[in-house]
């Protein structure tokens, strides 16, 4: 003869379990607890009607709902609800974004200058290649003016 079930409720992070079960161990197994969950007085058998009639009518489901409010015990429960903000946390929250808008504008600007003067340093080491491309050039052609002369060449 199978043995009756009970019903096993306790808390576990932002819910309230319960499962009905033959035994305080099979319940711990069910919440994958340990059975010295109910001697640490974390767990015991309920008799909220409300439990009783969930939990019998889904034997060894653990069944949950979110801590410290009303409502029926589901296999998936609701997400709690987050607390409201007070008037400071809202203005609080508020100053801090516009810090951190300010912040990032302030960071955008360093980006932009740092940028613009990396492309000036770019465009300066442009300009000085490009003059010694043409101080070779100038060199070349007087070299090539000097051979000409020297041989009697004409330009090629």
């Amino acid at each position: 003869m199978p043995r009756a079930l009970k019903v096993f409720k306790t808390h576990i992070g932002f819910h309230d379990l319960i499962v009905a079960a033959p035994s305080m161990k099979a319940a711990a197994e069910a919440w994958e607890t340990h059975p010295r969950i109910f001697a640490q007085g974390f767990a015991a058998v309920t008799n909220e009607p409300d439990a009783v009639k969930a939990a019998l009518a889904h034997p060894g489901v653990v069944l949950r709902r979110v801590h410290g409010q009303a409502g029926e015990y589901k296999a998936k429960a609701d997400k709690p609800a987050a607390p409201k903000l007070t008037a400071r946390q809202k203005q609080k929250a508020a100053h801090a974004e516009k810090h951190h808008a300010a912040e990032k504008k302030k960071a955008e600007k360093i980006a932009a200058r740092k940028k613009a003067e990396a492309e000036k340093r770019a465009k300066a080491a442009a300009e000085g290649e490009l003059a010694d491309i043409e101080r070779e050039e100038a060199r070349l052609r007087e070299r090539r003016r000097a051979l000409q002369k020297q041989f009697h060449l004409r330009s090629v």
